[in-house]
């Protein structure tokens, strides 16, 4: 199975970013070629150096107005996760991978019933920006 093959309807940068688990969260929605209006650019701030920063836009209902917006962009950067999890041959973490991606997506369509979608998409992001550094550090 080839990467490129795979995933050829990913920007090439992409799995990159996540196996390197620099791919931030806000920009989910380069996984989701069927998403019709990207978000709009990131707001320009001047840094306390005095020099002009991007600043990170939090992702919001109109990137992502249902479960279903979120969840096929999500599969995708899991299957991506997974793909070079896998290509590791390290199997505590293939199998840590695996389950916790399955699992992640079983508990965020539970909180998804049960609570308003606006704070069920704020827990998501706020949550895996919180495990980008563990992952780095190989806890999956």
């Amino acid at each position: 199975m080839s990467l490129d093959r795979t995933f050829s309807h990913i920007e090439s940068a992409l799995p990159l970013a996540i196996a390197r688990h620099e791919f931030r969260p806000g920009h989910l929605y380069k996984l989701d070629t069927a998403m019709k209006e990207k978000p709009k650019p990131k707001p320009f701030a001047i840094s306390d150096e005095g020099e002009f920063t991007q600043q990170e836009r939090a992702a919001s209902p109109k990137d992502y107005p249902s479960f279903c917006a979120l969840y096929d962009p999500l599969v995708t950067y899991f299957e991506l996760l997974q793909f070079f999890v896998i290509s590791s041959g390290n199997l505590p973490a293939i199998h840590q991978v695996t389950y916790g991606c399955s699992e992640y997506l079983r508990i965020l369509y539970q909180i998804y019933m049960r609570y308003e979608w606006s704070l069920v998409l704020q827990y998501h992001f706020m949550f895996h920006n919180c495990c980008l550094a563990e992952m780095c550090e190989g806890d999956y």
